[in-house]
């Protein structure tokens, strides 16, 4: 067990920063009250501790979690830092240690609190990656397709595999409005990039039509008689809405 310091660790918001504040927690038996992005930090009453992000360290940390608690831990704690929960840098943090204690077993531990909330955070994940497959609009912009989301979680890299495999001769754009960034791709090859702004062109007048046609395809195959906006709700949360077009006009 490490012992609690009252010290907040400050890293620069990568995977092997974050690897890093778990080399130095081990190293110098020590557990931070909660773990910063650097840039993001609010001022504190408590001590800080700037980690810096050393390659073979962060190798070092990477190398241990699958030799010592499996595939499964290295795959849980990958997902679990694209996500946006709250803590989610400690989480990661506990869960860790408590694999180096219990080896493999550590993923078959779902009721432990320092697992339940790794498993629930992957799960929003996932599960927003499934809905956005479903949920996301392209939108022909002269030949290049361009969509825009809004999701909670960063899930572009999560999405790439099925919309490159889906779309593979076409050439596409899928902006996260939500993290600033954008996955791009042309002739066979993906980038993901950072990208603050996107301003989407005026659709043009072949765009609008099937927009419309779209929008007319939806109202003709509802059933009126068994609408149920709380189960629409339910199944396609509103917050998807302004992204997708046949709901915009229910905004």
């Amino acid at each position: 067990m490490l012992g609690k310091n009252d010290v907040i660790y400050l890293y620069d918001g990568s995977m092997e920063g974050l690897l890093c504040c778990v080399f130095t927690a081990v190293a110098e038996k020590e557990m931070p009250v909660d773990i910063w992005v650097e840039e993001e930090a609010s001022p504190t009453l408590f001590d800080t501790k700037a980690i810096y992000t050393d390659p073979q360290r962060a190798k070092r940390v990477a190398v241990s979690i699958p030799k010592k608690m499996g595939e499964c831990a290295k795959e849980l704690v990958e997902h679990v830092f694209f996500t946006s929960v709250e803590q989610k840098e400690l989480k990661i943090l506990r869960f860790l240690l408590l694999g180096y204690q219990h080896g493999t077993s550590v993923c078959k531990m779902l009721g432990h609190p320092d697992v339940a909330p790794m498993i629930d955070a992957e799960k929003a994940l996932l599960n927003e990656t499934h809905l956005l497959k479903g949920f996301l609009r392209f939108s022909d912009y002269g030949g290049t397709l361009g969509a825009v989301i809004g999701p909670k979680h960063y899930v572009l890299p999560f999405l790439a595999h099925h919309f490159c495999t889906r779309f593979g001769k076409e050439t596409f754009m899928i902006w996260d409005k939500t993290h600033k960034a954008a996955l791009y791709w042309k002739d066979g090859k993906a980038e993901i990039f950072d990208m603050q702004q996107f301003t989407p062109p005026n659709p043009s007048a072949g765009e609008q039509q099937y927009r419309a046609l779209w929008k007319r395809f939806y109202n003709t195959i509802a059933i009126s008689e068994r609408e149920n906006l709380n189960c629409r709700r339910t199944h396609c949360p509103k917050r998807y809405w302004a992204y997708m077009h046949e709901m915009q006009d229910l905004l």
